[in-house]
């Protein structure tokens, strides 16, 4: 990947988008303060450059397993390299 040069611009883009990917262009420009085509242009970039991997939904766990009827269940493997005390 080519090296790639983050202004202060950028680096808001990446921030508003990290604590809410699914704003519109509209909204997120506004909140960085650039125009539309602009905004749209540099997360592009952004997407190209590898730096936005993918855009996910963060479920809430409490209203999950109150629709779903019970909790999260989470299966955990652990292994040791060694197991003696020191």
């Amino acid at each position: 990947m080519n090296a790639l040069n983050l202004d202060p611009t950028d680096l808001q883009l990446l921030r508003q988008l990290q604590t809410d990917a699914s704003l519109t262009n509209q909204a997120l420009a506004e909140r960085v303060h650039v125009s539309p085509p602009t905004c749209l242009r540099r997360v592009n970039r952004l997407k190209e450059a590898g730096l936005i991997e993918r855009e996910i939904a963060i479920l809430s766990v409490d209203n999950v397993a109150s629709v779903i009827g019970h909790g999260l269940c989470a299966v955990v493997e652990i292994t040791l390299d060694r197991q003696d005390q020191t």
